[in-house]
């Protein structure tokens, strides 16, 4: 890595870029709040507000009816809820907008810690914007984000100051992050890789493979921080079961072959392969140091695991990545501080102007974003099942299953995306009958329903009209409503005939 000093000069086209790259945030975010899962978490949010706890066991579903259930998001949900109640759909849409932007700064903040040109720093951030673009909807793991960047931030000043008092930032952030969402355990093995980085250097404290061991950050502090972290992170209402809860996940690996947002990436869309680009920009780079710095070279080996399984975790070998790039590119130092109240202003104003644009184009008013929902899910059909009081059992699909949560709290859903309660084999299951595969009629669930709340276009859904077993009571273009004709017992019989 070489270093010359060069004087920086303010460039007015700079204000440019910096609206641009911010204003790529209203592009990839500002858009209609039809998430499948938003649904459920709103549900959660209002669950826990009204009990004044959280829940235990799933109160949703006819299956998870009594069964374990942790909400290991619970204080996101509550989150949501709130603004959902102050707001409607425009409250999870904000929560998203300025998570992004929250997400953004601190990207480009981290890339500028090591490359102080203001036109590369910037490139970096939208690249890394880009390639997360797809990830970025109001979910929980937004959190998980801006705390690993806020972590990664104080690491690194930790590794150029040897100052330890930094770390005393980690254990309130670890406890924050423990009750928003469970990736924190991502952030408690980049602590472990920073340990296992500094331990190295006291066993090898000079080698012409690594890096100098001054780089590193001091052992005993980070060993005694990443302790309290970890203890920190059992100030959640379910203490210790939070960590049965991730197990539990973790031995979940069936939905990551069944549910499109945990498959790996499937290379057909250009933020997919812009991922690819910078991992292996980052290995190459990594590769290339004539003295390997081994915790930024970990960071990269440790997000291509995630981020390859699953398409949802990209941004954790992104964020790594663009890093070991920024670190890797020649070290200028600059003589004209470009950053000044003013600009920030201006650059502000523009920002502001790109979100209400987009806003407008994409109709995302309350009216717009109501219309959307209503041409994702099925807002009439669920409106006439609870005008004409049917009764459950309920069947649906599994993502429709959050909607239902939410739209009719009295009728117990069969299937929804909390994969954790439903496990591998019922949602193989779901989807099997639902594309009306061989053993659609053999399926139990489907036999005992008394209401099915069908999409439109699926394979099950035309079965249905021929089944003897139920009726057509209403159909729109989203959604078909289906009720039993007999008894279930009789249904049964007819089954096994």
């Amino acid at each position: 890595m070489s270093t010359d000093a060069v004087t920086q000069r303010w460039h007015p086209r700079w204000l440019l870029m910096l609206v641009l790259v911010y204003a790529a945030v209203a592009i990839i975010v500002v858009r209609p709040v039809i998430d499948p899962d938003v649904w459920w978490h709103l549900r959660a949010g209002q669950w826990i507000l009204e009990h004044r706890a959280v829940p235990w066991t799933d109160p949703f579903s006819s299956y998870g009816l009594g069964k374990a259930w942790i909400a290991y998001n619970w204080l996101f949900e509550v989150l949501l809820y709130e603004l959902y109640r102050l707001l409607g759909l425009f409250g999870p849409l904000l929560y998203v907008v300025f998570s992004t932007l929250a997400i953004t700064v601190a990207l480009h903040t981290l890339i500028s810690r090591f490359e102080s040109r203001f036109t590369r720093a910037a490139a970096l951030t939208a690249l890394g914007l880009g390639a997360m673009g797809p990830v970025l909807m109001p979910r929980s793991y937004l959190f998980s984000i801006l705390f690993f960047l806020i972590e990664l931030h104080i690491l690194f000043s930790v590794r150029e100051s040897k100052q330890a008092r930094p770390l005393l930032l980690l254990p309130p952030l670890f406890a924050v992050w423990a009750n928003v969402h469970i990736q924190f355990i991502y952030g408690l093995f980049v602590l472990a890789l920073a340990i296992a980085e500094s331990a190295f250097y006291r066993v090898m404290p000079r080698s012409q493979a690594f890096g100098p061991a001054s780089r590193c950050a001091p052992l005993r502090p980070l060993v005694l921080v990443t302790l309290a972290s970890c203890a920190a992170t059992l100030i959640t209402p379910y203490h210790m079961y939070l960590f049965e809860s991730i197990a539990g996940v973790a031995r979940q690996s069936g939905m990551y072959d069944r549910i499109i947002e945990l498959m790996a990436m499937d290379f057909r869309q250009p933020a997919n392969w812009l991922v690819l680009g910078l991992t292996l920009a980052g290995a190459f780079l990594v590769g290339r140091q004539p003295r390997i710095e081994p915790w930024p070279a970990l960071l990269v080996a440790f997000g291509v695991f995630p981020a390859f399984r699953s398409r949802r975790d990209v941004w954790v070998v992104v964020i790594a990545a663009l890093v070991v790039i920024a670190r890797s590119l020649p070290v200028t130092k600059s003589r004209e501080q470009w950053v000044t109240w003013p600009r920030i202003a201006v650059a502000g104003v523009g920002i502001a102007l790109a979100f209400v644009v987009v806003g407008i184009v994409r109709d995302v008013s309350p009216r717009g974003l109501e219309a959307a929902v209503a041409l994702e899910y099925p807002v009439d059909a669920a409106q006439v099942v609870e005008r004409r009081g049917y009764k459950g059992p309920l069947f649906n699909p599994y993502d429709w299953g959050g909607y239902l949560i939410w739209r009719l709290p009295q009728l117990p859903v069969i299937m929804d995306g909390r994969a954790n309660v439903h496990g591998d084999r019922r949602i193989a299951q779901s989807i099997a009958t639902w594309h009306g595969e061989r053993s659609w009629a053999s399926d139990a669930e489907l036999a005992t329903a008394r209401v099915v709340i069908a999409p439109m276009g699926l394979g099950l859904t035309s079965l249905l009209r021929l089944d003897p077993r139920f009726e057509l009571a209403y159909e729109d273009r989203v959604a078909a409503v289906f009720v039993a004709r007999d008894t279930p017992s009789q249904r049964i019989a007819w089954q096994a005939e």
